[in-house]
Parts: C-alpha cells; sequence; structure tokens
C-alpha cells in the first residue's frame, strides 16, 4: 500500500496542471516550464495540454511567432466545458506573425476544433487571415485582427475535402470584435471579416467594428463551383473608411463596400440588424449579385461613397425600418415593406409615403468621434447618426421580430431614440497586480442603471501601497458614473525591492545571439537595460518583437519582459544588375517584344494570356545568397498575380497591381530569392488566362550578379 500511495503522489507532482488549473503563458515564457502564474508556458504548448474546463491565460506582451499556430478538430471542448484562451486580467497580449512570408498557408491561427472561446486577444501581421475559424460553435470575443495579409478573420473550411455546407464552420458567435489595416499586395482580398465560399449555418457577427482594410469590411462572397454558404445573423455591427488604410493611404483594387453580401446570383438570406456604414470608399450595404432575399432591418448608410444600398434587380430583398443619407445614390431594388425607409435617390429622399424628408437637422451630430467602442469592444458612438428628440424618424418604423424597441414603434435606422438610456451596464474591478489587493464596491450590484453613482474603494494588501486608478487618479476613494459597461483597474506597488526577471530569445537559436548589459538575474523597478543583436554570419537583424530594427535598443523593467530578435538571411550585397528585353540575360518567353513609348528602352514584353507563360533571365552570381527582384511594368489588364521560380524549383508570389494608364509604369514590391553559386534561371510566369501585366525590366540586386549567355 505504501508503495502505491507514493506512485500516486508521484503522479500528482508530475502533473500539476490537472484538474482543470488554469494554465499561464508569456511572450517569455518556456515550453518546460509548469504553466503555473510563476512558471508560465508556451501558448502553442498550453494548446496542447488544455483539457475541457480549463482557461489559458495569456499575459500581455508581444508574442513574435512565424509558424501557424494550429488547433485540430481532436483538440475540442464540449457544450458545458469549453476551451478557453483569455487575456489575464487587464493585460493585452498581441500574437505578431510578422515574420511570415505572404501565402495562402501562413494563417496566424487556424481553429478547426470545436467549443473553443477566445477573449481579449490582438492577432496581426499574418501572412495570409489572422484567423480561419474552421471549426463549429466557437466565440470570438473582444478580439482584434490587424494588419494581416488577407481577411483579418475568415469563417471558411480549412479541408478541401469538406464539400457539403453541413461540414463546414457552423454556429460561431463573433461577439465585439475590431478588423482594421488588412491588407495583402494585390489589395484586393483582404477584408475586415469575411463568411464566405465555404461557411456553413449558424454563424453571428454581434457588435463587431470593421474599418480602414484595403478590400471590405465584410465579405460574403458566394461562387457556383462551391454553392450557397449558410445564412450570416448581424446584429450591431459598424463598417467605416474601407478602401482606405488608417495611414490614408489607398489603392485602385479594393472593392471597398462596407456589407458585401453574396456573389455570381446565388441566393443566400442573410439578416442584418441594427447595423452602420458610413465613409466607405464604395457601397455602403450591397447584395453583390445575391439574388436571394436578405432581410435588412433598421440599418443606417451615411456618406459612402457610391450607393448607401446597393441592391440589384432580381432579388427579393425585404427592407424595413432604413435609413440612407449622403451616399452618392441608393439603387433598391426588392421589397419595401410598408415604405417603412427613407433612401437617398439622386440626392433627395425618395421612398417614403408621406414623404419623411432627411436632413442634418434630424441627428444630434454628424461628426464622426475620435472613439468609436467602448471598453469590451461593442460599438459606442456617442451622439454620431443619433436621433434628435423632435426627429419625425422616432416612432416611425414598423414593427419586426428581433428589434427591441422605445415607444410605440421602433424609430427608423439603426440608432433607436432612448437607447442611451439604456440600463443593466455592468462593473467589473480589477487589482494589479492581483496580489496587490483589492477593490470594494458599493453599493454592490450585478448590473447597475444609467447614472449609477459607485464608489470603490482601494485595499492594498501587507507590502504593497496604493499607486493609481486606471483613469491616472491617486486617491484611493473614487467615484465611476455608471453610463456604459466599465473595467475599472486599481494599480498597486510592492514596497518591498523590485526583482524583476528578464528573457532573452534570438529567433532562429542560429540567426543570432543578444547581449543584455548590465547581466543580471533580477532588476529594480525602473532600471533601464541596453539589448544588442549580434547576428551570426549572413544574417541580419530583421526586428525586436517591440517592432524596432536598430540592432541596440534599450528598455526600462517595471514587469518581468521577455525579449526577442528576429534574425534573418541578409543580402550578399548592393550591387543592381537591369536586364532589358533582347538584351544579355534575357532568355526565353512566351510572348511579343511590343513597343511602349514611355518605357525607358521603349520596348516592353507581352507575356501571351495563359497558365505558364512568362520570361525566364539568366544571371551568374559569385556566392550562393539572398537577392533582391523588382520588375518594372505596366498593366491595365484583369489579373494582378504571378509568381517567380527560381532554378525551376521555388515558387515565390509576387503581385502586379493595376497601373492608372497605358503609359503609367510601376514596380513590384521587392521579392527575396535565394540564388545558388553560379549561373541561376529566373522566371516571370503567369498562373491565368487573364490580360497580364507588360513587362518592361528586371533588377536583381545582391553580391555582383552579372547577366549570363541563354542555356
Amino acid at each position: 500500500m505504501k508503495k502505491k500511495l507514493t506512485y500516486l503522489f508521484f503522479t500528482i507532482l508530475l502533473f500539476p496542471l490537472g484538474m482543470n488549473a488554469q494554465i499561464y503563458v508569456s511572450p517569455a515564457g518556456k515550453e518546460t516550464n509548469s504553466g503555473a502564474i510563476d512558471s508560465p508556458t508556451t501558448l502553442q504548448h498550453a494548446i496542447k495540454i488544455i483539457t475541457p474546463g480549463q482557461t489559458i491565460y495569456m499575459r500581455g506582451g508581444i508574442y513574435s511567432i512565424a509558424s501557424t499556430i494550429f488547433i485540430i478538430r481532436e483538440n475540442s471542448g464540449t457544450a458545458g466545458k469549453l476551451k478557453r484562451i483569455e487575456a489575464y486580467a487587464d493585460e493585452t497580449p498581441i500574437l505578431d506573425f510578422s515574420a511570415q512570408r505572404e501565402i495562402n498557408e501562413n494563417k496566424g491561427i487556424v481553429l478547426d476544433g470545436f467549443y473553443w472561446y477566445f477573449k481579449g486577444i490582438t492577432i496581426r501581421k499574418a501572412g495570409d487571415n489572422g484567423m480561419l475559424l474552421s471549426g463549429n460553435n466557437n466565440t470570438i470575443d473582444n478580439c482584434i485582427f490587424e494588419k494581416n495579409r488577407d481577411s483579418g478573420l475568415q469563417i471558411s473550411r480549412y479541408y478541401a475535402a469538406y464539400t457539403a455546407i453541413n461540414q463546414w464552420p457552423s454556429n460561431n458567435l463573433i461577439l465585439n470584435c475590431e478588423s482594421f489595416d488588412n491588407k495583402d499586395s494585390l489589395a484586393e482580398n483582404a477584408d475586415g471579416f469575411a463568411a464566405k465560399l465555404t461557411c456553413g449555418q449558424g454563424n453571428i457577427f454581434r457588435g463587431c467594428i470593421s474599418h480602414n482594410n484595403s478590400d471590405d469590411g465584410w465579405d460574403l462572397y458566394t461562387k457556383l463551383k462551391t454553392g450557397p454558404i449558410g445564412a450570416i445573423l448581424f446584429e450591431n455591427c459598424v463598417a467605416y473608411n474601407n478602401g482606405t488604410l488608417t495611414n490614408g493611404t489607398t489603392t485602385a483594387t479594393g472593392d471597398k463596400n462596407g456589407f458585401k453580401l453574396g456573389g455570381e446570383g446565388i441566393p443566400v438570406n442573410h439578416i442584418l440588424r441594427r447595423c452602420i456604414a458610413f465613409g466607405n470608399g464604395q457601397h455602403g450595404f450591397t447584395d453583390n449579385n445575391n439574388l436571394g432575399s436578405i432581410e435588412m432591418t433598421n440599418n443606417t448608410s451615411y456618406n459612402n461613397k457610391s450607393n448607401g444600398f446597393g441592391f440589384r434587380e432580381g432579388g427579393k430583398h425585404q427592407f424595413r425600418n432604413n435609413v440612407s443619407y449622403k451616399s452618392f445614390k441608393d439603387k433598391i431594388f426588392g421589397k419595401d415593406v410598408e415604405n417603412s425607409n427613407v433612401w437617398w435617390i439622386k440626392g433627395s429622399t425618395n421612398g417614403r409615403t408621406p414623404a419623411l424628408v432627411i436632413s442634418d437637422d434630424d441627428f444630434v451630430s454628424l461628426t464622426v468621434p475620435t472613439v468609436l467602442k467602448n471598453e469590451d469592444g461593442s460599438p459606442n458612438l456617442g451622439e454620431f447618426l443619433a436621433l434628435k428628440s423632435n426627429s419625425d424618424f422616432i416612432d416611425a418604423g414598423i414593427q419586426v421580430a428581433g428589434i427591441e424597441f422605445n415607444g410605440i414603434a421602433p424609430d427608423l435606422g439603426a440608432r433607436e431614440f432612448g437607447a442611451q438610456q439604456k440600463t443593466d451596464f455592468v462593473l467589473k474591478t480589477v487589482a494589479k497586480p492581483i496580489a496587490g489587493g483589492s477593490v470594494t464596491v458599493s453599493p454592490v450590484k450585478v448590473t447597475y442603471d444609467a447614472g449609477d453613482v459607485v464608489t470603490l474603494t482601494a485595499i492594498p494588501s501587507p507590502n504593497y501601497i496604493f499607486k493609481s486608478w486606471s483613469d491616472g487618479s491617486t486617491t484611493a476613494t473614487t467615484t465611476v458614473k455608471m453610463d456604459i459597461n466599465k473595467t475599472i483597474t486599481a494599480n498597486f506597488k510592492s514596497t518591498l525591492p523590485a526583482a524583476y526577471i528578464l528573457t532573452t530569445v534570438a529567433n532562429p537559436t542560429e540567426g543570432g545571439t543578444i547581449t543584455v548589459n548590465p547581466n543580471k538575474a533580477t532588476y529594480a523597478e525602473g532600471e533601464v537595460i541596453t539589448l544588442t543583436a549580434i547576428p551570426s554570419a549572413g544574417n541580419e537583424l530583421k526586428s525586436w518583437n517591440s517592432g524596432e530594427t536598430t540592432n541596440e535598443i534599450t528598455v526600462a523593467m517595471t514587469a518581468d519582459m521577455g525579449i526577442t530578435a528576429t534574425f534573418g538571411e541578409k543580402l550578399t550585397g548592393t550591387h543592381t544588375l537591369r536586364i532589358e528585353e533582347a538584351a544579355p540575360g534575357f532568355c526565353a518567353y512566351e510572348g511579343t517584344i511590343a513597343i511602349n513609348s514611355s518605357a525607358a528602352n521603349r520596348k516592353v514584353t507581352n507575356i501571351t494570356d495563359a497558365p505558364g507563360n512568362g520570361i525566364n533571365y539568366t544571371v551568374k552570381v559569385p556566392n550562393s545568397g539572398l537577392y533582391m527582384v523588382v520588375f518594372r511594368y505596366v498593366h491595365r489588364g484583369k489579373t494582378t498575380a504571378a509568381k517567380v521560380k527560381v532554378n525551376a524549383a521555388d515558387s515565390i508570389d509576387v503581385a502586379f497591381p493595376i497601373t492608372s494608364s497605358t503609359t503609367k509604369f510601376a514596380t513590384t514590391e521587392p521579392l527575396t530569392i535565394k540564388l545558388n553559386k553560379g549561373i541561376n534561371t529566373i522566371r516571370l510566369e503567369t498562373i491565368d488566362a487573364l490580360t497580364f501585366a507588360n513587362i518592361d525590366w528586371m533588377e536583381i540586386t545582391g553580391e555582383a550578379p552579372v547577366a549570363e549567355s541563354c542555356p
């Protein structure tokens, strides 16, 4: 018996994370750590070992990740015991995939499992989707998707073998999420959110915001090849400024719609309730050739460049209580139920009997606020597009299933008058760090009414003092007025000497090393440290996880920190060789040499429009290594995608965005390729039969490349 008890005790020591203990991860976590709060593991390891009912708490900071995180179907929770990944307390974990190349395979996260719950995570700079959601019954709550090189979050199948709609991702809830600045190199595929092509039934977007993406806010495209997708339900979502990034840049290739709701004439009966589209570069809401019966109820379009509502002839769409204002026009085909909508057609109000004339005076404000969301991620537009108390849009709608309202009938548009008097606000308090103290709340309620005043008092633990509230105030007792859901943090500070730990990681380990000065086991509060990245031979620093690219940086220690330096091969040299038509190095090609008076040498290569056609260039280099390639071209055709093959093996995607005219030349984004010592063949090749760019020249930069005679 004693031997059995000893074995049982040893088993418990080996598996400290069993019995639904939580798992903690951090940017500096190690796979071999236990996963306790003071011994965090890695996210990838935590995902492998999590059991139903457990939560992975992610500490704040930047997680530099180069490979897709794949959650397989076998790694699922259950309806009663979800598997959860949540931001710890009020910290901000950022999954940074900037090391990925832009190819379809490089998703940030592929969630193919069932019954997962993500909350408070930022996913950025993936080589394709930030998240591909291909499983069922998952919730993505208050997450941010930014600067990914395809749609921020896309609901579609992962396995091509799943050809039936009942095999496609279903019953997922996307709640209070934000997606912005997503842009692919072609600037025509990266939407904020997408639920398209192979998306199942029962998926919902609620309280989400999609803005400043290169293509659409939402894309629900369907193809004849794969057939209809499941109907999507939208509630209280906002799409704005799509087609223009937050830095003000725009392109000619993006579709730039707010809500794009179909494709190729396939009928799917989506539902949109209380959604808002404004400032988009094309349509606010468009069926995009969805000829089904879309339910459009209590939505608002404002100041979109083309149609506020663009729905074409042939659809059986149902419009109730919608408002469009100051878009270029509206194109409405479907049933205007009981004349309950107000459209902006040819610069004037139409579609309502008796007529309701829309004007600036109907709204409290038409000025877009700086902050457009609450702390939980849900939209908060303040007074923007809110109805004035004397607007004749109040109580002018018709009652519709799924629409709550004040007064005797719903108002017109997305914003119900009096909704700002909403009750049931939730107050959450957080002590940071948890061991630092607690917060007393008076009065204590599950939910609060608008205008309720709550008194909060910070109580430090032994060896801690109160430092500040999250709004910066420093008195231990404060009050808050409840008008939205709120999270209030009390920051405490230890009175004991700080002992912060710094962990450094070189990625990959053979790429280089990091020196730390001073190099100590622990650091005091505010102590400044200098970190220097030292690349190994043939490599260079690409970036720190903070985004900085200088070899030397400094950091001030205010908490335990994990610092990653990402290394990569560097170009072998800086010499540039240009190869033009009919010159040495310009070899086999499928097409014709044409005259363009604006070309540098008055000639361009017109590649024959068929997949697999292209141009071969032959160069000789003195050493193996990385070289950079750029093409100059003019393009008023159809397809913008091609690939570069190196010695008939490596295949790298390259984009040729459309140019503004047949005489306006452009250059591609620099493409890094690996060449072998000696003679190499670089082939630019088309991938489809659509009209492609005319090529002026190719430039290659590196260690003394020279044009070589054609083989």
